[in-house]
């Protein structure tokens, strides 16, 4: 499976995620890469069969928390997903919120199948995704 890996990172950690992901996934036999989400390729998306799209969240513990800034235009400029396999992730300090649910919302309206998520808190969650990987392959390759 050929999965493409967007993110939304500001200080490093979410693209750190998704080079990890990135990782693990090809050592699960997976063709995997990664591109930033409002730069990506028209090609590489194409040649896609699959997506993880992660983010950084945004805001305070109670106040204006969400997807980060750009994150939705960068979905926005996707074009339409046709159905294709997604998980979601995204990477906080504290509580996500209501983060992935409106990153699924987003790209349920460009025509993306999401199957999955994850949370990333910190950098001690990086220990975690060998486990995130496995449970990425094993949600793309459920029949929807």
């Amino acid at each position: 499976m050929r999965v493409l890996i967007l993110y939304e990172s500001r200080r490093g950690f979410t693209l750190t995620v998704a080079r990890a992901l990135r990782d693990e996934l090809r050592n699960l036999g997976n063709e995997a890469t990664t591109a930033p989400l409002r730069s990506v390729d028209p090609g590489t998306l194409a040649a896609a069969d699959a997506l993880v799209v992660g983010t950084w969240v945004k805001g305070s513990v109670i106040a204006g928390v969400g997807p980060a800034h750009g994150t939705r235009e960068g979905i926005d400029a996707l074009p339409d997903l046709q159905g294709r396999p997604t998980v979601v992730y995204c990477t906080c300090g504290f509580a996500p919120r209501s983060t992935l649910d409106q990153l699924s919302e987003w790209l349920d309206k460009r025509g993306a199948d999401v199957r999955g998520r994850a949370v990333f808190k910190r950098h001690k969650s990086l220990r975690t995704a060998p486990g995130v990987a496995a449970g990425i392959v094993e949600a793309l390759q459920a029949t929807a």
